[in-house]
């Protein structure tokens, strides 16, 4: 062991009279040879990191936590939204701010009995800030209960399927940015069958549409619930009332919807210990969990 101790020195020692030789010499040459020699060197640096990084007996991290990130930011809003109070969504008052929203159903409409008793969305969407940079919810302008209540608007119109007094909502006002990851984080873990990345009963936010424009057909969200004038004027469905409702109870077989708020707490937390697994490096890069960490490695040493 002596012996190898005194190997390493040696070698360190003749690394640090190179170190001093180059350090005091200058680049000569072409550019195009100066820059050679930069990418050497650059290299050589790279792999002498290694190596020290090789003699480190401490374990590394394989992944640091960064509640900054957009999907953790995503997340933790997704999280605060489904913890707030339900509102009924007929009566949401005119107020300042952008952010995200989930519209929750509790009437008798029998394709979506399934989602009556649950604490799971048929609906969930985002309003962007009247500008991106805006720093407060009155720069926001008042985007998210606008938008709320056009899905209301449009909701009261499909009377002959639909009462508005069966709709509660949740919504949260949100710092601009943040918006986006927080939406795409509520789709992903509902799978609302009203919004259309679920490709079933998609079309509630559209505007009017010319039944003339391009022989626009109706949206199924439009032949599930006719009564918006403008869509009643297609002549054509992009779905039957036969193929959608099949679409609904297979999707919610599938995916069954979230009974309460436990259930909610438990998905989040799995997804949590997702972000940042429990996971170790050794000096040969090699990957550890931390349970055969302390097989391999042991404890500190109180003293």
């Amino acid at each position: 062991m002596a012996k190898e101790t005194a190997g390493l020195q040696e070698l360190l020692v003749q690394l640090s009279k190179l170190t001093t030789k180059l350090a005091a010499t200058k680049p000569e040459g072409s550019i195009r040879n100066v820059a050679k020699a930069r990418q050497t060197l650059s290299k050589y640096a790279e792999q002498l990191a290694e190596v020290a990084a090789g003699f480190d007996p401490i374990l590394r991290p394989a992944s640091i936590f960064d509640p900054s990130a957009p999907q953790t930011a995503g997340r933790i809003v997704a999280l605060t939204l489904v913890s707030q109070e339900l509102h009924d969504l007929a009566s949401v008052p005119n107020f300042y701010g952008a952010g995200v929203y989930a519209i929750y159903y509790k009437g008798k409409f029998e394709p979506y009995a399934k989602l009556v008793d649950s604490d799971h969305p048929i609906y969930v969407g985002k309003a962007d800030p009247a500008t991106p940079s805006a720093k407060d919810a009155i720069a926001q302008g008042t985007k998210l209960s606008i938008r709320m209540y056009e899905h209301a608007k449009s909701i009261k119109k499909a009377n002959t399927t639909l009462d508005i007094n069966d709709f509660k909502c949740r919504f949260l006002v949100v710092q601009s940015g943040f918006q986006k990851a927080a939406e795409d984080y509520l789709i992903n873990l509902f799978k609302p069958i009203w919004n259309s990345e679920t490709k079933i009963c998609f079309g509630l936010g559209k505007h009017g549409d010319s039944s003339e424009t391009r022989d626009n057909k109706r949206s199924p969200w439009d032949t599930m619930h006719p009564g918006r004038s403008w869509a009643d004027k297609s002549t054509k469905d992009q779905k039957s009332i036969t193929q959608i409702i099949a679409e609904v109870d297979r999707h919610l077989s599938l995916n069954p919807p979230y009974k309460d708020i436990h259930q909610l707490l438990n998905r989040f937390i799995e997804d949590m210990r997702q972000l940042n697994p429990e996971k170790f490096k050794d000096e040969r890069d090699e990957e550890f969990v931390i349970s055969d960490a302390r097989a391999n490695y042991g404890n500190l040493t109180i003293t």
